[in-house]
């Protein structure tokens, strides 16, 4: 099942923040790696960052966000996307 996650962060970005986006950018290819992940868009200002991820439940899609070095600074929302219509 493909999930549509939209991410932003709760703050301005602070030195600390900026600090983990290598870290965090390195998280996400390894999902993307695994088939986990299968899109990413950022916005050209860098305020949201838009996924698509292949995965059985929710609850797996959460745990994959929860891995990223940033997810305690962010939100982000989870919606299931219909499969092909």
């Amino acid at each position: 099942m493909r999930f549509f996650v939209e991410s932003s962060l709760k703050q301005a970005p602070t030195p600390e923040i900026l600090a983990l986006i290598p870290a965090e950018s390195a998280r996400g290819k390894e999902l993307d790696a695994q088939g986990l992940r299968e899109k990413l868009y950022v916005a050209a200002d860098m305020s949201r960052a838009w996924q698509v991820y292949v995965c059985d439940t929710e609850e797996e899609v959460l745990a994959a966000l929860e891995s990223f070095p940033l997810h305690q600074y962010s939100n982000s929302v989870i919606t299931p996307l219909a499969e092909d219509m």
